[in-house]
């Protein structure tokens, strides 16, 4: 119906207003906060304008995802809290339009912010963390200046799937030391080089020293020893040391694939795929938030201001973010399963939104 569709429309675009105005506060808190804790490193490693520049550029998508469930709570606080205030959800009430219709938008925009969170971490604040450890790594780093030539255990998963580790690699040099380079089939490992170093010379890469293990069904069924082997790494010296991906800051494609390798290879994996459920669990905040936040601010109220409001809803916003970590904390140490362990609290505080939501005045 048209009437609706003005008042979708109506609230939308309130909640928008809030939400971006909510979100340049926070991200200006974030850029003032982090600028005073970091302006003395800045200082002592003589970083030029254009380096701060850049360290920031790749900071600022962190900040944004940070920001999205808590501007999407105060968008909710303020916009309804707004219409309660001026009597314009009681008036909306006794036309016949109920609170579930009103909070019907919202949830559905809340799933999206959840979804859109969770694409814009993978293709954007992934991408931007791995860059900002260069940058810490390169010029914010206390290591000497020969030191920082070296690159440490370098973890790269190649286009063919193959796994090549590296525990210590100087880009001076382009020579790597203590070497392990892994095939797959089909998700089963079939070989397995381990070298003393790998050179790159003449535009290849040279193994040597090279232990090979051959497996077949996961057992060994062949072993030689050779001095040197050409390998089949498609990558430049400068990619070995640049592309190195560290668990914590993985895609979720990249953190799945990590965690069939070590599978494969017999290690634990429990503490990497807590960390990739728990990717999913805190995108859905945004949702949570909107959920909680809906009847928060609707109970008819003369003397409660939004500041209460507000008040309340931020320490639903620390109390849900407390529960999520301690369910990562849990989930690392095996007490329960990896899954439930950062999704538990999310189904906890959705049924408590919905029983909330169910004893408003509709």
């Amino acid at each position: 119906m048209k009437i609706f569709r003005l008042l979708d429309y109506y609230l939308l675009r309130r909640f928008f207003v809030f939400f971006f105005g909510a979100m340049l506060v926070f991200l200006s808190v974030f850029f003032i906060v982090d600028l005073v804790e970091n302006i003395d490193s800045f200082l002592d490693h003589n970083m030029r304008f254009n380096e701060v520049l850049l360290y920031y550029k790749n900071s600022f998508p962190f900040f944004i995802h940070l920001a999205i469930p808590m501007s999407s709570l105060l968008a909710i606080v303020f916009n309804i809290g707004n219409l309660n205030k001026l009597n314009e959800l009681a008036a909306l009430k006794a036309s016949g339009i109920s609170l579930y219709r009103m909070a019907a938008p919202f949830l559905i925009l809340g799933l999206f912010l959840s979804y859109g969170s969770f694409k814009f971490e993978d293709a954007v604040v992934v991408p931007s963390n791995q860059r900002l450890n260069e940058i810490k790594r390169d010029y914010m780093s206390k290591r000497r200046p020969t030191d920082k030539r070296l690159r440490n255990d370098i973890y790269l998963l190649l286009d063919n799937d193959d796994v090549l580790i590296i525990r210590a690699f100087d880009t001076s040099t382009d020579i790597g030391q203590f070497v392990n380079l892994q095939t797959f089939q089909n998700g089963e490992l079939k070989q397995r080089l381990d070298a003393n170093k790998i050179i790159w010379k003449d535009g290849i890469w040279v193994l040597t020293n090279v232990e090979k293990r051959t497996f077949e069904k996961g057992c060994i069924r062949e072993y030689e020893y050779i001095d040197t082997l050409i390998a089949n790494i498609y990558l430049t010296p400068v990619e070995v040391s640049q592309k190195n991906l560290d668990p914590e800051n993985m895609t979720w494609d990249q953190l799945r694939q990590f965690i069939d390798k070590i599978r494969v290879m017999g290690l634990n994996d429990t503490q990497w795929v807590v960390n990739l459920y728990f990717k999913t669990a805190m995108n859905f905040t945004s949702f949570i938030l909107i959920l909680f936040g809906i009847p928060l601010v609707s109970y008819p109220s003369r003397n409660r201001g939004l500041g209460t409001s507000i008040g309340i809803s931020l320490m639903v916003l620390f109390v849900y973010s407390t529960a999520l970590i301690f369910g990562q904390i849990i989930g690392y140490s095996g007490a329960i399963s990896p899954f439930w362990s950062v999704w538990l609290p999310n189904v906890v505080f959705m049924i408590l939104g919905v029983i909330l939501l169910l004893k408003v005045q509709k």
